[in-house]
């Protein structure tokens, strides 16, 4: 016997449940007893608790004398990360009563988990210096304390959680925990030893193990807690202590999976992501770095407008009960041309190379029958604009030609350009103020007209906030009553 009586310890730690486990089956071993009730006599809310003596077939059999299970207050039920103690009133980290294996009435009985290390086998003397003249007190033991049967029909994925504590000497004086699936007895864990800063009390410790699949659905689950020690007088208290033991059925976590509308789009283009995932599902979240997703928990999700090209990944997080899923798959965005229109005299030309062409006129320019070319000759005034394909992806620029005798915003050496000043702002500069009021229109690339502004006279700076649009590209169109320029705009 290593302890001789109980001690009070102050430790204090919490510990939680997991979140995504519903407990259906609990036993506290709520006794009423302050000692020595063995556990074969014990009868909990759940039904009768069982004993089997020489459990273990790996193990030696029982002596004539071992040590018992016990379920009483000698051995104080606690949270983890309290030092063990004798009866003490319940309260948020006390439990009352406790399943432990405690030293035979021949010796000193149950006084918690405080064990006979043995060493008395055909000796007259006992472990305990005050006991004499026993021999024949042999405390071999190997038993196992077993639960009423417990329905598990229509659970799976079933966690065992119990509270304990544990020393003794390694493998020779040890505990394991172990079920029944309605045939045979099999080992689920053999616990690893407890820490040991509260001696000889112990520190109870928090455990959890998934039941095996053939638990799942079975009408004839118990488990058990099995206790085996030898009689070679080496061994430390505490023995094997047990509470709090619960059953609950873990959501498993969903399996994300998702599909595109297309694999490969051009930058200005729209992909539709919807989410195939299966499962139990709180919320998704889409995440493709270097681009912005505004709505990043919809289902389905449209993405528009990529910001550069390249081959990007979409991740899928796919949150519920059981936890998390990522799934993922990449998407190759093919870059737009980006072409500027260069003139000399009548002729319009952008940069070639590029498989197609398409040349047209007005605001937005309506195609030009046959002009395919990189090229184009112009016979009249007007706004002119160019697409031009790059693996189905198009790129387009415009270039306003003025009509003889209509004297151009330019006239003067007056040039403009425009500054993004803002996530929904722009600012328009001329290298001379405006001797006249030049209407301001802003259009998308289908010629919608988006905003109508005036820049006042006498001015070379005209801001234009609250310019509220999507990223993408778009044409400012200058005009006065004898004036004309248009401006392409690249909204990030």
């Amino acid at each position: 016997m290593k302890r001789l009586f109980t001690l009070l310890f102050g430790c204090l730690c919490f510990s939680a449940t997991n979140s995504n486990a519903q407990m259906f089956w609990v036993e506290n071993f709520e006794s009423g007893s302050t000692a020595g009730e063995q556990v074969n006599s014990y009868v909990g809310l759940n039904g009768a608790w069982t004993l089997t003596v020489n459990a273990d077939p790996s193990y030696s059999p029982e002596a004539t004398s071992p040590n018992l299970w016990y379920v009483s207050c000698a051995e104080n039920g606690h949270t983890a990360g309290v030092c063990g103690t004798g009866c003490a009133a319940v309260s948020a980290t006390a439990t009352l009563a406790s399943l432990h294996i405690g030293s035979n009435p021949a010796v000193f009985g149950d006084i918690g988990a405080s064990y006979d290390a043995g060493g008395t086998c055909g000796s007259t003397t006992s472990t305990f210096t005050s006991i004499t003249s026993i021999s024949g007190v042999c405390v071999t033991t190997n038993r196992r304390a077993e639960s009423p049967t417990i329905d598990c029909s229509g659970k799976s994925n079933i966690l065992l959680k119990f509270y304990y504590i544990e020393n003794g000497d390694g493998a020779n004086d040890d505990g394991s925990v172990w079920w029944y699936d309605g045939t045979s007895w099999s080992l689920l864990t053999n616990t690893p030893k407890t820490p040991t800063g509260c001696a000889p009390q112990g520190q109870w410790t928090m455990d959890t193990i998934t039941l095996p699949a053939a638990a799942n659905n079975n009408p004839n689950v118990k488990i058990g807690f099995s206790w085996v020690n030898n009689d070679d007088a080496v061994g430390t208290d505490p023995s094997f202590a047990v509470d709090s033991v619960s059953l609950s059925v873990v959501a498993p976590a969903p399996v994300a999976s998702f599909v595109a509308s297309i694999s490969t789009a051009c930058q200005d283009s729209c992909i539709t992501f919807t989410s195939t995932s299966t499962g139990s599902i709180d919320s998704v979240r889409w995440v493709m770095p270097g681009v912005t997703i505004s709505t990043p928990n919809a289902n389905p999700l449209v993405l528009c407008n990529y910001p550069s090209g390249g081959v990007d990944t979409m991740h899928l997080y796919v949150y519920g009960p059981g936890g998390v899923n990522i799934a993922t798959t990449t998407i190759t965005i093919n870059a737009l041309p980006q072409v500027t229109i260069a003139q000399t005299g009548d002729l319009l030309s952008v940069s070639g190379g590029y498989p197609g062409y398409q040349w047209g006129k007005g605001l937005p320019p309506v195609a030009i029958s046959g002009a395919t070319n990189n090229t184009y000759t112009i016979s009249t005034s007007g706004i002119y604009g160019v697409e031009v394909d790059s693996a189905g992806c198009w790129g387009f620029d415009t270039i306003s030609v003025v009509a003889v005798g209509v004297n151009p915003l330019t006239a003067s050496g007056n040039k403009f350009w425009l500054v993004p000043s803002g996530n929904n702002s722009i600012t328009l500069h001329a290298t001379n103020a405006i001797k006249y009021d030049v209407t301001v229109d802003i259009f998308d690339i289908s010629g919608k007209q988006l905003l109508e502004d005036t820049w006042r006279t006498g001015s070379d700076v005209k801001e234009i906030n609250d310019v509220i649009v999507p990223p993408g590209s778009y044409l400012i169109k200058l005009n006065s009553a004898n004036t004309s320029e248009v401006l392409k705009w690249t909204k990030q």
